[in-house]
């Protein structure tokens, strides 16, 4: 005998096959949302998978997972990732995806200042309006290395005289491309997404050494997409990726 189907129980059938599928969670340091966002929207069309981003600063992301959040897959610097994996959080081998790479910007259409070298950094700096950063108070790794660098170049309390404060890179952009502040000093790809901002990428003597990691969470709710991610950021494209947005490339561990 043949049992015929009714479309309240067609219906049945495909919310109880839905409710197996689960988002992926992603949760990264603001200087890889733009490729990871990239990514996940590519991995999104590929599987059918809905991927929810969610960025924030390095101290942030390391907040977030400790304070009980949930994700699925974590991004953060190796740092980050390091005491992570020491308090259980994630998985103990993260993998390597690429490097910081520091830049100033400018408003769009401004002249590139002259930052060929360390020291014409430093005068550039010096005769800056002002110069917007990220706060260092918020967490935020890129604000303390400016300040460092600054240290370095004898200009500390001159550019926290000139200081534009922003809680992200993403704010430094911001207030770069309303004219807040004539210079913003963040990651290059934090800059980038911004239309209205000119980014150049400091001096090898001034740049940052910080790199990007990943793992996935050991409480994640959907490892097998999790990692399957992970294989994406890995390999080619992802690579592809990462340098579209201004990131470095390094060795894969």
């Amino acid at each position: 005998m043949h049992r015929i189907l009714f479309p309240a129980t067609l219906i049945l059938i495909a919310g109880c096959l839905g409710a197996g599928a689960k988002d992926l969670k992603i949760l990264t340091g603001a200087g890889m949302s733009m490729p990871v966002r990239q990514m996940a929207q590519e991995f999104a069309a590929r599987t059918g998978t809905k991927v929810d981003v969610v960025s924030d600063t390095a101290g942030g992301v390391q907040k977030r997972v400790e304070s009980g959040e949930t994700f699925d897959l974590v991004i953060a610097t190796t740092t980050v990732m390091d005491n992570l994996a020491k308090s259980g959080k994630v998985a103990g081998a993260h993998s390597h995806l690429a490097r910081m790479v520091a830049g100033i910007g400018a408003r769009k259409g401004a002249a590139k200042p002259d930052i060929a070298s360390a020291e014409a950094v430093k005068t550039t700096l010096l005769a800056a309006k002002n110069i917007s950063y990220v706060d260092p108070a918020s967490g935020g790794i890129t604000g303390v290395f400016f300040l460092s660098q600054a240290e370095k170049l004898g200009i500390g309390d001159a550019v926290r005289a000139k200081a534009v404060l922003a809680k992200n890179g993403t704010g430094v952009a911001a207030a770069v491309a309303d004219g807040s502040a004539q210079y913003g000093v963040t990651l290059v790809s934090e800059m980038l997404p911004n239309p209205g901002v000119a980014v150049w990428p400091l001096p090898d003597a001034l740049q940052m050494t910080t790199i990007y990691a990943a793992a996935v969470a050991t409480d994640a709710q959907n490892a097998m997409d999790a990692a399957a991610m992970l294989t994406d950021l890995r390999g080619p494209k992802g690579r592809d990726a990462n340098l579209k947005a201004g990131l470095q490339p390094v060795s894969q561990q």
